[in-house]
């Protein structure tokens, strides 16, 4: 990508070197690097970069992201090119650098006309696609010509990379037993998604490596705000978030992978703030029933939704039915597969809470859909909120920013549009000769090798 993001999630550069903002926040010039080969041994120039945006704002699934911003790009000379914005937007240059559905810049001749999935793989990274078959693996191999940035150290997506390995198969292999299996005898160097109780028989076994990313993911209580739902009671919301014990729900699903924080941006973040922390994990149940009694609960039944296809929401979604049933609730846990969960939830008449999960949000803005009332699921509808959501995306200054994100949690809180429950990370491990890997977000091999 253009720009990326470093270990503290904060934008650093990639292929372009550097920037400028004008005064209104409106243009931003690019200034890029010289040289830079692709992987078909043309030079990546700024007819590239126009043509790579040009493409995903037509066929990413994101493209919104982009493509309600962007009003013009020019082209200066080879080297450097300006993209003007409808209106000033802080999280310009998170979008361009987010790695879900990447905005990578591939050869004009390659994606000028190309469909979504119809397009020869031709970057500028370290590694370079060779083969896909289906069900079987993805193979990629060391790009020698690769010119890594040197300006800084490696940190995140961001700084120097550098490809040591050969060759990379990238193997799907859905039973965990089999992973397991794998990486004991020898046969895969890397596994990824340890289930928790593996952890400790894998630890104790010469020769194997295991490590836990964090953050991966914080699994959350969707909350129904229609206006014939239960819940559309704040003091019932807050019944509810004033009752749970958090500690004992993660504790029982998060395979000892868990940490309490009441971010709704992780520790590793720049954007994480402690706010509301005095109403997360009260644990507190006469407060509970203060507030049931207040709200005038009358054992109306309380539906909550999770899946077996997610363990940690299966587990979580168990715990959390035996809490609010201590509390006093009349609490009723369907159990679906993922996509009937998502199915069933399009009724809101049929449900009050509903367990899913948070993954890495590289920005604050990719929560705002959450929380506007023309794109949220939940019925949810706080002017306050809007406002705070709408301060964080027009500034382009971090501290401004921050605060109106910092705003938007105490809303989170007092509000209670959803709960979070508890920070989760994975398990991944490795043979002993891997060295170099360090986790973060994705299975991330640049500075990688194999001592063996």
């Amino acid at each position: 990508p253009l720009v990326t993001f470093n270990g503290n999630y904060e934008i650093r550069p990639m292929l372009a070197k550097n920037w400028e903002i004008s005064e209104d926040g409106l243009v931003y010039t690019f200034y890029l690097r010289e040289g830079v080969p692709f992987h078909n041994g043309d030079i990546m120039k700024a007819e590239d970069v126009k043509a790579s945006v040009e493409r995903y704002i037509k066929v990413s699934p994101i493209r919104d992201n982009l493509g309600k911003l962007l009003k013009e790009i020019r082209i200066i000379d080879d080297y450097t090119i300006e993209m003007e914005l409808n209106n000033p937007s802080g999280a310009f240059l998170a979008n361009l650098a987010t790695p879900k559905a990447l905005l990578a810049i591939m050869p004009k001749e390659v994606v000028e006309n190309a469909e979504a999935r119809k397009v020869d793989l031709i970057g500028t990274g370290p590694y370079k696609f060779v083969e896909w078959i289906p069900d079987r693996y993805v193979k990629i191999e060391r790009f020698e010509d690769y010119q890594p940035y040197i300006e800084e150290e490696a940190s995140g997506f961001a700084g120097y990379k550098k490809a040591y390995i050969d060759e990379i198969y990238f193997i799907p292999v859905t039973e965990a037993g089999a992973r397991d299996a794998g990486l004991v005898s020898g046969d895969y160097d890397f596994v990824d998604f340890i289930p928790g109780d593996s952890v400790p028989n894998l630890q104790a076994i010469d020769g194997i490596s295991i490590v836990e990313l964090m953050p991966y993911t914080w699994p959350v209580i969707y909350i129904n705000h229609s206006k014939d739902s239960l819940l559309s009671n704040l003091n019932l919301r807050k019944a509810i978030q004033a009752g749970l014990d958090h500690e004992e729900i993660m504790i029982a699903s998060s395979g000892g992978s868990g940490r309490l924080d009441p971010g709704m941006y992780f520790k590793e973040q720049v954007w994480h703030s402690d706010v509301g922390a005095e109403l997360y994990n009260q644990n507190d149940p006469e407060k509970a029933k203060k507030l049931m009694e207040e709200a005038g609960y009358n054992n109306e039944e309380l539906v909550i939704l999770t899946n077996s296809s997610y363990d940690y929401m299966y587990k979580a979604g168990i715990v959390l039915e035996k809490q609010l049933k201590n509390l006093g609730f009349n609490a009723k846990l369907k159990v679906f597969d993922w996509p009937g969960q998502n199915d069933y939830k399009t009724d809101m008449s049929k449900w009050e809470l509903s367990f899913s999960s948070h993954s890495t949000r590289f920005d604050p803005s990719d929560n705002d859909n959450y929380f506007l009332p023309e794109t949220t699921f939940l019925a949810y509808n706080n002017p306050q909120m809007v406002e705070a959501l709408k301060r964080g995306m027009n500034s382009t200054l971090f501290e401004d920013r921050y605060k109106a994100y910092e705003d938007a949690q105490r809303i989170f809180y007092d509000d209670v549009p959803m709960i979070k429950l508890y920070d989760l990370g994975i398990f991944e491990g490795y043979q002993n000769y891997v060295k170099g890997y360090k986790p973060f977000y994705i299975i991330n091999f640049v500075n990688v090798w194999l001592d063996k």
